[in-house]
C-alpha cells in the first residue's frame, strides 16, 4: 500500500460526472466534511489535533484503521473511523494527500 491513493480518488471522480466531480475537489469524498470539524486545514498554534492536509495518505489510512480497530485508544476517532469502510477511508485519506500543507 506504498503507492499513492491519488488514482483511487482519480476514478472516483471521473466515474462521479462533472458536477460531482468538482464538488468532490473543493470539499472533498464524501465523510471528509467529519474530520474538518476537527483537522484545521490552517496552522493553529498550540493545536494539539493535528493537521491532516498534505499528510501522506498511506498514513491517514493506517491511523484511520488503528482507531477503528481499537489498535490505537480514544475518545472521538474510533467512532468516527468505525463510519467508514476501506474505500472510503482510502478516498479521504488521498483527498487529504492533496491539499497543500
Amino acid at each position: 500500500m506504498g503507492r499513492s491513493l491519488l488514482p483511487v480518488l482519480a476514478s472516483a471522480l471521473l466515474m462521479a460526472g462533472p458536477a460531482q466531480a468538482a464538488d468532490v475537489s473543493l470539499n472533498g469524498p464524501p465523510g471528509a466534511s467529519s474530520c474538518t470539524g476537527c483537522h484545521a486545514s490552517a496552522k493553529i498554534a498550540d493545536s494539539v489535533i493535528p493537521r491532516i492536509a498534505g499528510r501522506k495518505a498511506a498514513d491517514i489510512v493506517t491511523f484511520m484503521r488503528e482507531y477503528k480497530s481499537g489498535a490505537w485508544p480514544s475518545s472521538v476517532m474510533g467512532r468516527i473511523a468505525k463510519g467508514f469502510d476501506d474505500p472510503q477511508t482510502e478516498a479521504i485519506a488521498a483527498w487529504f494527500a492533496a491539499q497543500p500543507e
